[in-house]
């Protein structure tokens, strides 16, 4: 079972207790939390989601983006220049993915940060691209990637992230993806990260979650329908053109 996975069901598990204890002290019968395209009602005896449109708009991002992503399956770098020409911001510099880990965060698309982590990331970007230092306390979305060889699966997870965000999906919001990050960091110890959670906070993290997860499963889907599309062309090779 993967960290995601277990993170999940962990939260599924603690559900039901928060709410009882909060419904005890605060004398309410439920709690509702909307964000911006789910909503979620829960009480004492049962939880309710409410994710049509998330659903709707992610299949939508999903069907575009394969189309896009199949045009450069062999160029990656093109793919890059592709999301250069959509205005995004788009750094590239030597061992990004390890000095991403140092905080919390992973090459490709890196959703607006605050604070201390978003001063140094800034001042390190613009020493990378060799300009001058700025001191600022908030990024804005941007995409980072390792100097040379990055692999399509990689960008594409990335582009399908930036293509949520932009279209306001539920998960990519601050608040979501600090709870995440928290969540990543206390992984081997979830009750650290959850114990003292609010309600909305619980939410807020099983949304960024999905959404992760949906990237996972969207590179997985390209990997497979690209392998069986490569048997599929070697076969037709292989037998003269004739049908398969």
């Amino acid at each position: 079972m993967t960290f995601l996975t277990k993170i999940k069901k962990y939260i599924n598990n603690s559900y039901k207790k928060i709410i009882s204890r909060n419904v005890r002290k605060s004398e309410i019968n439920s709690v509702y939390f909307k964000n911006s395209t789910t909503k979620h009602s829960m009480n004492a005896a049962c939880t309710m989601h409410f994710s049509g449109e998330t659903e709707k708009i992610r299949k939508e991002i999903e069907e575009n983006l394969k189309e896009i992503v199949k045009q450069y399956f062999n160029t990656p770098e093109k793919l890059i220049q592709y999301i250069i020409l959509q205005g995004a911001n788009v750094y590239k510099f030597n061992k990004a993915d390890k000095i991403l880990d140092f905080f919390g965060e992973e090459e490709g698309f890196i959703t607006p940060l605050k604070g201390i982590k978003a001063l140094i990331l800034n001042f390190i970007i613009n020493f990378s691209v060799k300009r001058q230092p700025k001191f600022s306390f908030k990024t804005k979305e941007m995409f980072i990637f390792n100097t040379n060889n990055t692999e399509i699966y990689t960008i594409a997870r990335a582009l399908y992230k930036y293509y949520g965000y932009k279209n306001n999906l539920p998960g990519y919001d601050f608040k979501s993806q600090e709870a995440f990050k928290k969540a990543y960091s206390n992984r081997k110890r979830p009750a650290l990260t959850f114990n003292t959670c609010t309600i909305e906070d619980m939410y807020a993290c099983k949304e960024a979650i999905a959404r992760d997860l949906e990237t996972i499963n969207f590179t997985i889907s390209l990997s497979v329908e690209y392998e069986n599309s490569k048997k599929a062309a070697t076969k037709i090779k292989s037998n003269g053109g004739t049908n398969i």
